[in-house]
C-alpha cells in the first residue's frame, strides 16, 4: 500500500491539486476585515446539527484497474459500487499512441452500474485500451442540500406536533333540514389530552347520519 500512497501523492502533485493555503505575492496589502456578520439563528445555516460526512480532497487509490471506451468504464478486479459514488472524479493516465504522449486526466462519474462498470460525464481524450491503475477524488458534501433536508425534517416534525394538538370529527350542520348535511369540525384540544382521549371524543361525535 506504501507504493499506492506514493503514487497517490505523485499524481496529486503532478496534477496540480491545491489542498489548502493561499498564494501570497510580495507587496500585497493587508485588507482590513469588516464587521462580523451576526450569527444565524438556530435552524438558519447552523451546521452543528447537520450530519456532514467526513471528506478529504486527497485522491484515494482505487481497487484494481480500469479501461474505457467512450464514456463507458470497465473495471478489472474493481469495487466501483463500494468505492465510487455519482459526482466523484476519476484520475487516470491516458496514453495517446499516435502522438506518443501521455497525460493525467480527470473525469466525473455520472452513473455507477456495478462493481466493474460505470459511466462518465464525458470521455477521456483517448480511450484507455490497456487497463491502468486509477485514483478517486470524492465529491465534496453538498452542505446546502443537507441544510435544506434538515429544515424540511424540522417542518415535518413541527406539522406532526401541531396535528397532535387537534381532533377532527363530523357534525350535523345546523338548520340543514330533513336531509341533514354534515360538516367537518377541527377542534384544538387541551395540552393534557392524550391521543386515546382524542380518539374517544372523535368516536363519541361520530354517528350514522340516518340515526343522528
Amino acid at each position: 500500500m506504501s507504493g499506492a500512497g506514493a503514487s497517490g501523492s505523485k499524481h496529486t502533485a503532478s496534477f496540480g491539486l491545491i489542498m489548502g493555503g493561499k498564494l501570497k505575492l510580495k507587496g500585497d496589502k493587508k485588507v482590513s476585515k469588516g464587521k462580523k456578520r451576526a450569527a444565524p439563528e438556530h435552524g438558519e445555516g447552523d451546521d452543528d446539527d447537520i450530519d456532514v460526512p467526513s471528506y478529504s480532497a486527497e485522491p484515494i487509490p482505487g481497487t484494481g484497474k480500469l479501461a474505457t471506451s467512450g464514456v463507458v468504464v470497465m473495471g478489472v478486479e474493481t469495487e466501483f459500487s463500494k468505492e465510487i459514488s455519482i459526482g466523484d472524479t476519476l484520475l487516470a493516465t491516458v496514453v495517446d499512441r499516435y502522438r506518443n504522449i501521455e497525460a493525467q486526466e480527470t473525469r466525473v462519474v455520472n452513473m455507477v452500474l456495478g462493481k466493474s462498470s460505470l459511466n462518465l460525464e464525458s470521455p477521456f481524450s483517448c480511450d484507455i485500451t490497456s487497463p491502468v491503475v486509477f485514483l478517486v477524488i470524492k465529491k465534496a458534501p453538498d452542505i446546502t442540500a443537507l441544510r435544506q433536508a434538515r429544515a424540511d425534517e424540522r417542518k415535518r416534525s413541527k406539522a406532526a406536533a401541531e396535528a397532535m394538538k387537534e381532533v377532527t370529527y363530523k357534525v350535523v350542520k345546523p338548520g340543514s333540514g330533513t336531509w341533514k348535511k354534515w360538516e367537518t369540525v377541527t377542534e384544538r384540544v387541551a395540552s393534557g389530552m392524550s391521543r386515546e382521549d382524542m380518539l374517544t371524543k372523535r368516536a363519541q361525535m361520530k354517528a350514522d347520519r340516518h340515526c343522528k
